[in-house]
Parts: C-alpha cells; sequence; structure tokens
C-alpha cells in the first residue's frame, strides 16, 4: 500500500526487526532518535507475536512532537472526512481509520512525565487497536429509529444519544483489546497502564457532581466510566494471578461513587462482557439499548 507522506515527513524503517511493509513511522517533525526507537522495540514486542495475512493493511504509526500540531492535524482530517467527535486531550494516544487504514498517533509532548512500562502498555494497546479495530466499521455508527426513540423516552437527545455511543464504542473496543494482547501474552502492560488510569479521579468526581441529578447527563458520565471498568473486568478474569488487586484499587479509586451507582455500573459492565452479535454495529447498539435501559 503506498502512502502520501506531508512535506518533511520522514518514513522510518524499523531496524531491530524486519516487519517489511507491516508499519510505517511518520514524523511530522524531528523526534529524537532514542525515542523513536524505544517505539519501534515496544511496537515489535507486538508485531512479533502474530502472522500477517495479505488482507491484514499496513499500520502507519504517526509521531507528534507537541499537542499543537496533532490537533491542528486532527482538527483538518474532521473537517475533511466529516468526522465528529471530541477533541482527544484526553487519551494518552489515538487510533483511527477513518481514511480507510489503521493509523496510530503518538504525541512526545503529552508522554513526558509518564514512565517508560505505562508508555510501553500504551504502544501495546494502540498498536492492538490498529491490529483489531483497523477499518472504517469500527468508526462509524447508523442510529436506528428504535435506538433514537428508546433515547427520546428516556430524555435523551440525539446530542446525548451521539456521546454515549462514542464513549460506549470506546469502551467495547478497548475490552477486546485487553482479552486480545492477554491472550497473545501481554496482558501485564494492560494492567500498567490501567493502574496508571485511575490512579487520578478527581476530574471525573468533579463531573459526577454536576450531572448526578440528571438522568440523561448521568448515562454519559457513566459511559466514560465504563471506558476504564471493562477493561478492569476483562482482566480479571483473564489475567486473575495478575489482576487480584486491579478490581479491588477500582473500588478504592471510585470511592467517591455511591454504592448504587458503583452496583449499578458493575452490573451493566458485566452485561456488556456478554454482548452478542455477528458485527460490531450490532453490538455496539445493544449496548447503547443497555445503557440508555439501565437502573443507575
Amino acid at each position: 500500500m503506498n502512502l502520501t507522506f506531508y512535506p518533511g515527513d520522514m518514513p522510518l524503517k524499523n531496524k531491530a526487526n524486519d516487519m517489511g511493509e507491516r508499519i510505517q513511522i511518520v514524523c511530522p517533525e524531528k523526534i529524537e532518535e532514542g525515542f523513536l526507537t524505544q517505539i519501534r522495540y515496544w511496537a515489535n514486542e507486538v508485531l512479533e507475536r502474530i502472522s500477517f495475512t495479505k488482507s491484514v493493511a499496513p499500520l502507519h504509526l504517526m509521531v507528534w512532537k507537541n499537542m499543537d500540531k496533532y490537533q491542528a492535524f486532527s482538527r483538518s482530517e474532521k473537517d475533511a472526512l466529516g468526522v465528529v467527535t471530541g477533541e482527544e486531550t484526553e487519551f494518552l494516544a489515538t487510533h483511527d481509520a477513518w481514511r480507510g487504514y489503521p493509523r496510530i498517533h503518538i504525541c512526545q509532548e503529552r508522554l513526558v512525565g509518564i514512565p517508560g512500562s505505562i508508555i510501553q502498555g500504551i504502544i501495546h494497546h494502540e498498536i492492538a487497536h490498529a491490529l483489531n479495530h483497523g477499518t472504517l466499521e469500527f468508526y462509524t455508527f447508523t442510529f436506528s429509529k428504535g435506538l433514537q426513540e428508546a433515547a427520546r423516552f428516556h430524555g435523551l437527545e440525539m446530542s446525548l444519544l451521539q456521546q454515549c455511543v462514542y464513549f460506549l464504542s470506546v469502551a467495547i473496543k478497548d475490552r477486546e483489546v485487553v482479552q486480545w494482547l492477554a491472550q497473545i501474552g501481554l496482558g501485564f502492560s494492560q494492567v500498567a497502564l490501567l493502574r496508571h488510569l485511575i490512579s487520578e479521579t478527581e476530574e471525573e468526581r468533579q463531573v459526577w457532581e454536576v450531572v448526578r441529578d440528571s438522568g440523561p447527563l448521568q448515562k454519559v458520565a457513566s459511559s466514560t466510566l465504563l471506558k476504564i471498568l471493562l477493561p478492569i473486568l476483562t482482566l480479571a478474569e483473564t489475567q486473575k494471578e495478575r489482576t487480584q488487586d486491579l478490581r479491588k484499587e477500582w473500588g478504592e479509586a471510585y470511592g467517591w461513587l455511591p454504592e448504587k451507582e458503583q452496583e449499578g455500573l458493575l452490573s451493566l459492565a458485566h452485561h456488556l462482557m456478554n454482548l452478542e452479535g455477528r458485527t460490531f454495529q450490532e453490538r455496539l447498539e445493544r449496548a447503547t439499548f443497555l445503557l440508555i435501559d439501565a437502573d443507575l
């Protein structure tokens, strides 16, 4: 597959292992070679454990120097392609397939001060997304008439329904990623990453205080909390020897969440872990119906 590089981009082939055309690292700005070498090494920890087929598209990994440049690029892409999502500033790294092939974005500035073991987990996580969610199917959604009617019945206008669907899609894909990584022996890196993500929940607590008396807004907030809870419960099932304390740590980190809401989220998460559906779109719609109807 031929990739078009922007003026000044520097495509870098992996030097540690011969991955052929399976990954292209692109730097719109000059990045320290040491940082790139480490990224290549962690990416290889995933790639060397799988067998590629011709149907798997090459991975396009863009490494940015600062957030301003990445955000400007992201906004221009969304405008050009009609993509509707919020700013991704809260994520440590991002992935998409907006142009029909898997693409990962990593910003060096965003990762300053974060321990190497956490960055390793981030790289593993995003490579797994690119391999498992590298087509447009995982980034688009059609709102059925039935779903819209159910949402309106529960006071969810379209803008709030869209937010719920977006965050649920992230939660479901993250569950699938950590489950897949655990199966190939890399679950340990996701334990470290999730532990990092639940180490600070003050912003979420403040949001919850604002929305807790609004049923529709509480649904949106709950969908954001599932982004962490669903992968944690998944790892607790598949990596018991490594995650015996992780579920307990989640409860402690979100101790400000009332017991009724905690129990409701846990019940919903367990239902989401057993979703049926031939396609991702079918599973996502069923997950949205469960969230809308949940007693949270």
